[in-house]
């Protein structure tokens, strides 16, 4: 049973973080291709940060203190 939770957890650790970083690409081209001409539906936001990229700036931090 644990195991199954570990997959749906990185399951959408995997998911957010394609969403996040490729996800209003992916809209748009599938948008654009059934319109038949290019076509905006989801604008890109500048700054992008998913839940791994979280997780990493954290440790980085943390691993930062304590070196110091």
């Amino acid at each position: 049973m644990l195991r199954y939770i570990i997959y749906i957890v990185a399951v959408f650790l995997i998911i957010d973080h394609v969403y996040t970083h490729w996800g209003p690409q992916i809209i748009n081209s599938l948008a654009s291709s059934f319109m038949g001409r290019k076509v905006t539906v989801v604008e890109d936001s500048p700054y992008k940060e998913s839940i791994i990229d979280k997780l990493i700036k954290e440790v980085n931090n943390s691993v930062n203190k304590l070196r110091r």
